[in-house]
């Protein structure tokens, strides 16, 4: 049997009443929700009275507000978040150091954030190497996202900037960018990237083949990492997890259980469902993985590529 058609296999037995069952079995011990550890590499936080952020405006309910830690810990309350990466929020670019500021002030209130992936203008190249230096400073930032640029030549040399700092490099990109990205990766064989979204395929519209052709390449490419965040929001309203399957074993396939992370995309994803009911479906996708794949999935690779 190979891996789709195992993980299909477990998907399909693995409809239970949220935390009634146990998920797996760790060192003879049955684990249920409340027992698992999970690194979510995904968090957005955002008062829209500290900073600025003009994609918010006129998006309405449920975006069109101010998002908290007290917010987050709420909607994860039944789930045993260990650590969060926090990511940039897109926020006026100018407000890129301050909001590197603001969240190492809600991480040194023990809320759990271990690192941050900021914003960056990398596309100053060379030029920004000072502001660069000036951001590490914050000993906070673990990587950098900022909008693809592809063949730019400012913005390849604003990546060849980030090894010196270790780094991580996170595209959000969709399946029509992903060949300029794999000539971006070749470019720096030495730089860690990770594609946000599972590269935001269209799972609505069921169009897995074309995604899956073009992620494809990714499977020699050992400094990409694929982030499972962002599905829900890519799926019709009224989705189930039968329809995330084919893209959750897709990713497994190419990146093997070494190279993907777990994103839960707060509060973004409640365009289409709760946290709770996302983190209920990652579960449920991952049940047939053995110990050790989950234990990678939840939070070993997780610690590892953002060194928390």
């Amino acid at each position: 049997m190979n891996r789709r058609s195992f993980l299909k296999k477990g998907v399909a037995s693995g409809a239970w009443a949220f935390g009634t069952q146990p998920l797996f079995s760790l060192d003879g011990k049955e684990l249920s929700f409340s027992d698992i550890p999970l690194v979510d590499t995904h968090l957005h936080l955002w008062d829209l009275n500290v900073m600025d952020y003009p994609w918010l405006k006129g998006k309405g309910l449920p975006l069109e507000r101010s998002y908290t830690l007290h917010d987050y810990q709420k909607a994860t309350e039944r789930h045993p978040v260990s650590k969060m990466v926090f990511v940039e929020c897109a926020r006026r670019p100018e407000q890129y150091l301050q909001e590197v500021d603001w969240v190492q002030e809600q991480a040194d209130s023990e809320s759990g954030i271990a690192g941050m992936v900021a914003y960056f203008p990398l596309e100053m190249g060379v030029d920004g190497q000072e502001a660069m230096e000036e951001m590490a400073e914050r000993e906070i930032v673990r990587g950098i996202r900022k909008n693809f640029m592809p063949g730019h030549a400012g913005y390849a040399q604003g990546i060849g900037l980030m090894r010196r700092f270790q780094w991580v490099c996170e595209l959000n990109v969709g399946p029509g960018q992903l060949a300029a990205v794999i000539d971006l990766v070749s470019t720096f064989p030495e730089q860690l990237f990770v594609l946000d979204h599972l590269a935001n395929p269209d799972i609505g519209n069921q169009d897995w083949k074309t995604w899956a052709g073009a992620l494809a390449p990714f499977a020699s490419m050992e400094q990409v990492y694929c982030k499972l965040s962002g599905m829900i929001t890519r799926a019709s309203q009224d989705w189930e997890v039968a329809n995330l399957e084919p893209y959750f074993s897709t990713v497994l396939d190419i990146f093997g259980p070494d190279r993907v992370i777990y994103g839960g995309d707060w509060p973004v994803v409640l365009r289409t469902g709760t946290l709770n009911e996302w983190m209920t479906a990652f579960f449920s996708l991952s049940k047939a993985l053995s110990t050790t794949e989950k234990k990678k999935l939840y939070h070993t690779n997780a610690e590892r590529l953002y060194r928390i």
